[in-house]
């Protein structure tokens, strides 16, 4: 059945001047209409894992920036885990990010997959993995008859490996690429000598740090420009603004600045899920804020993650001179980040906007309460706490518990709910701090969406937000 597929999808092709030229000639804009389209199709390494900020330093990323946007079209379709292989254990083909690369109908198409295929249970289908390859490639072509096609060689691995991803597999992949390559006249990125035998490339012994994604980069531009890069990269942009990523106690960081910052450079600081539902920061953006975010992902506001808090938070104030008084603004389990914070440093905090905050880690992720919780998220925040189940169970620092440092400072707090949230319950967490705070009297404001779960978060009409944060 699969050979049958595979036959169908070829005879539907349309051979054309791009497909017919030479496979590894470099891509013309001028046969395509601007801007042309380049969507990178990969696993984690295309998405950017090992980075310190997957959506600058990604290879996609800084493809973009390198290139003419105006010319240029760069789109990021890597799916972290993702098989070449249809029976492997999380096959590219049943993601979302192909079907949506498939309906943009790209122009070029650089397909960097088989990394996570060299797994052990995975590569027992090693036998298809020239088919599913082809087949692959026949659905980019299918969607549009003249696009280039890139594949790549595979990535080094360095030592043992990791996650069961290793160097084996992927020297046994690499002829039968070159096979394909060969059968389909598709280009041919050599990406395995990129980082070969280069260890202080990876970050993990298989995700490249920014260092390796910079080498990955300048291999690709070079093959699709037919000449080295020699000009000056583009600075990352957020929004339409612009945007500085530095490290601050070996963590990413990045702040957005205004086009006119406001006076006393007053600024918005997510401490979690940066740019998603990102309708109030766009807003303060327009109106001279400065939106901020340090990566403390995996720490779920422990103590560990506030001292990295703090480091940002002098580099903020002492490098890039913003306001020594912040508005936080903490996402789901980014409340915990938002109110800990706060908690240590309540002189520094002008106000707090929570959306369907976790405000008490027993709710979520422990599920102790009415939630169903997250049992790995709940083993790593014990270990990050330094606690045992018991000690956590008796914790009297969550949010909810630890009020009054923030009501003696008399900051202003708004937490946008769903009275349906069934992950992180909001009498559990919103509402129970709701009446605590208003007990010690603090000024709280709820604003709860009816029937809506834990998500969409934010509101689509975000200016009950920024009035409130304008007014405070």
């Amino acid at each position: 059945m699969k050979n049958l597929r595979l036959m169908v999808s070829v005879c539907l092709v349309t051979v054309s001047a791009a497909f017919a030229a030479d496979p590894n000639a470099p891509v013309n804009p001028a046969q395509y209409q601007a801007p042309v389209k380049i969507a990178c199709v990969g696993d984690s390494i295309t998405a950017g894992v090992g980075s310190k900020a997957m959506d600058v330093h990604s290879y996609p990323a800084r493809l973009q920036r390198m290139l003419d946007e105006k010319v240029w079209q760069v789109r990021n379709f890597g799916v972290s885990g993702a098989t070449l292989l249809n029976n492997g254990d999380s096959p590219y083909q049943r993601k979302g990010q192909f079907k949506s690369a498939l309906e943009w109908r790209p122009d070029v198409v650089i397909i960097a997959l088989g990394t996570n295929d060299t797994k052990p249970q995975n590569w027992k289908f090693k036998d298809e993995f020239i088919a599913d390859y082809k087949e692959l490639i026949n659905h980019y072509r299918n969607a549009n008859a003249d696009a280039r096609i890139f594949i790549c060689r595979p990535f080094w691995v360095a030592g043992q490996g990791n996650f069961g991803i290793n160097e084996a597999g992927v020297l046994e992949e690499i002829p039968m690429l070159d096979i394909v390559a060969k059968d389909e006249q598709v280009g041919l990125i050599d990406l395995h000598e990129v980082l070969k035998d280069k260890p202080e490339t990876l970050a993990d012994r298989v995700h490249p740090n920014d260092d390796g994604y910079a080498l990955i980069v300048a291999k690709v531009y070079e093959t699709l420009m037919g000449r080295p890069f020699t000009g000056q990269m583009a600075p990352a942009r957020w929004g339409g603004f612009a945007r500085e990523d530095f490290v601050v106690a070996d963590r990413g960081a990045l702040i957005v600045k205004p086009e006119s910052p406001a006076a006393g450079n007053p600024w918005i600081w997510r401490t979690e899920f940066f740019g998603h539902e990102p309708q109030a920061d766009l807003a303060l953006l327009k109106k001279g804020w400065h939106v901020a975010y340090v990566n403390v992902n995996g720490m779920y506001g422990s103590p560990a993650a506030l001292d990295v808090m703090d480091a940002f938070f002098k580099r903020a104030t002492d490098d890039y001179k913003l306001s020594d008084k912040v508005v936080l603004e903490g996402f789901s389990r980014g409340g915990l980040f938002a109110f800990n914070w706060a908690a240590r440093h309540p002189g520094n905090v002008r106000s707090i906007y929570v959306d369907a905050p976790v405000l008490d880690f027993k709710s979520w992720p422990g599920g102790k309460g009415r939630g169903k919780g997250s049992p790995n998220d709940w083993k790593n925040l014990l270990a990050n706490y330094k606690l045992t189940e018991e000690q956590a169970l008796k914790y009297k620092l969550n949010p909810v518990d630890h009020l009054k440092p923030l009501a003696d400072a008399r900051i202003p707090i708004l937490s946008v709910i769903g009275d349906a949230d069934e992950d992180v319950p909001p009498d559990e967490n919103t509402l129970l701090m709701e009446t605590r705070y208003k007990e010690l009297g603090g000024e709280v404001k709820v604003i709860s969406k009816p029937g809506v779960a834990h998500h969409p978060h934010s509101l689509k009409d975000p200016a009950p937000i920024v009035d409130f944060i304008l007014s405070n």
